[in-house]
């Protein structure tokens, strides 16, 4: 690798993230895209900074109280960090790839990466993935100079990059497998058990982590219950049917032609991509978690992109082996199959207009994301008529996205939750019980009126907000005003 080679393509690379960060964030305004209810959860977390929340490590929290302390709380703003922490990642990939093969290697895996499908829908909203992938790619170059060179600032690069993706997602965990399995194939990294300096990283990347470990356990461990109920374990076992659509799911969240590629070289050039350091070390950091996820899959249930991490070594495993065999046409390939799924998910709107495709619920695949920004405004000229009100809702979501599309945010919103269960941060954090008295608006759906007039002292009923969307869906809420709640019925 020599100095001029990683200035010219990383030059090219930078000017190429630029341009379609710039084309994504416009692409999103364009259709004036709304805050998912997962984007508009981590916005309410945003606004307490703690060690943790319900379900996820602070992270998510953590960047957009800081994107939006920048710029405001616009939904571009909300999504900041994850417009610009994928480049990022991409560009660490680059530098990854430069170090074990050459700039070439580093420069078509990175475009192979920010181009996959799960980063261009990814690169939309944000969410915990976007923090995860860019540590786990920072750890993994990290590892690599501490392992060549064996220098004390790259072991502390290494710590704080693993302690800060741990306490962005917990699937960091699996970097340990990943380690493990290294540790397994290549005697040169077992030397490292008696490196001081590997202790000492590992030590201090728990201390990192440590203070999201204090808050769990100051909160009863939800997290861990919230991980283990979202993975269904100990319910229903061995399900060949969900083990065909994760599987399904990758060849979206890789691309096509990319997975195919991945899958073939784990399964047929397995042994002979171990014999080869650089390509031992990119299978040990994708093959295995990747594996872990396909089990969990058969035997309870797995999202598709819960194994995204294991994508940034496959891609860089794929990229190099084609070039190493002068196939980069097959590269470009894929990169413009990936690119393909990419415009079609910005432009989906203009092309089902083009070709005569009517929107509705089930035909638009941003339905989920379409009319709470209405919905809030309806919300907020209610809360106006009725000023000495606090928002209340029994639906984590619906919570969420209304907190953040009424304005002024109605920060002081409760959660009703009649069955007790502690099922989302509301429930854990803003239950009803804590402040009883007063005037309530609950929004929400599904509520059992005979309930409410024996819960509080005064109940009237305002009603349905009605938005229509589609010729098959309309977002609606029902609306009650109470005061004073005088405890859940049982």
């Amino acid at each position: 690798m020599t100095e001029r080679d990683l200035r010219h393509y990383g030059i090219r690379l930078l000017l190429i993230l630029f341009v379609l960060t710039l084309y994504r964030v416009l692409a999103a305004q364009w259709i004036q895209l709304e805050l998912y209810g997962d984007e508009a959860y981590y916005f309410g977390w945003a606004q307490s900074l703690e060690w943790g929340y319900y379900s996820k490590p602070p992270m998510v929290g953590w960047l957009i109280w800081l994107t939006t302390q920048l710029c405001g709380d616009s939904e571009p703003c909300v999504r900041l960090a994850a417009y610009l922490l994928y480049p990022a990642t991409a560009f660490v990939l680059f530098l990854l790839g430069s170090r074990l093969f050459a700039p070439r290697v580093g420069f078509w895996a990175a475009l192979a990466y920010i181009t996959l499908p799960m980063v261009s829908l990814g690169s939309w909203f944000i969410t915990t993935d976007a923090a995860l992938l860019f540590f786990w790619t920072l750890a993994l170059y990290f590892l690599t100079r501490a392992l060549d060179a064996n220098h004390w600032r790259d072991w502390f690069g290494l710590a704080v990059a693993l302690g800060l993706g741990g306490l962005s997602k917990y699937s960091m965990v699996f970097f340990g497998l990943g380690g493990l399995a290294l540790l397994i194939m290549n005697p040169e990294a077992r030397r490292q058990l008696r490196n001081p300096r590997l202790h000492v990283t590992i030590a201090l990347a728990f201390l990192i982590f440590l203070p999201n470990l204090i808050w769990n356990a100051q909160h009863q461990f939800v997290s861990v219950e919230h991980t283990a109920e979202i993975s269904r374990l100990g319910r229903q076992w061995f399900r060949p049917e969900k083990l065909a659509e994760f599987l399904g799911g990758q060849f979206i969240v890789m691309g096509p032609l990319l997975f195919a590629a991945f899958g073939h070289l784990a399964l047929r050039h397995g042994f002979n991509l171990v014999t080869d350091r650089r390509y031992q070390f990119l299978f040990a950091f994708s093959v295995p978690a990747l594996a872990v996820f396909i089990l969990l899959a058969f035997l309870t249930r797995a999202f598709a992109n819960w194994g995204a991490m294991a994508y940034v070594a496959g891609v860089l495993l794929v990229t190099a082996w084609w070039l190493a065999r002068n196939r980069l046409r097959w590269l470009q390939a894929a990169i413009a199959i990936n690119v393909a799924i990419m415009l079609g998910l910005y432009h989906y709107h203009a092309l089902a207009q083009f070709a005569g495709i009517e929107l509705t619920r089930k035909t638009d695949p941003y339905s989920r994301v379409a009319g709470w920004r209405a919905l809030g405004g309806e919300v907020q000229k209610l809360l106006k008529a009725h000023p000495n009100a606090r928002l209340l809702s029994n639906d984590r979501k619906l919570l969420a996205e209304l907190v953040y599309y009424v304005r002024p945010h109605p920060f002081d919103a409760m959660s009703y939750n009649p069955s007790g269960n502690i099922g989302d941060h509301y429930a854990l954090m803003h239950d009803l019980k804590r402040t009883p008295q007063g005037e309530f608006l609950l929004i929400g759906d599904q509520i059992d009126p005979a309930r409410l007039a024996q819960e509080f002292e005064e109940v009237r009923d305002l009603g349905e907000i009605r938005i229509p969307l589609y010729r098959d869906f309309d977002r609606t809420a029902r609306v009650w005003w109470l005061r004073n709640f005088k405890g859940y019925a049982r």
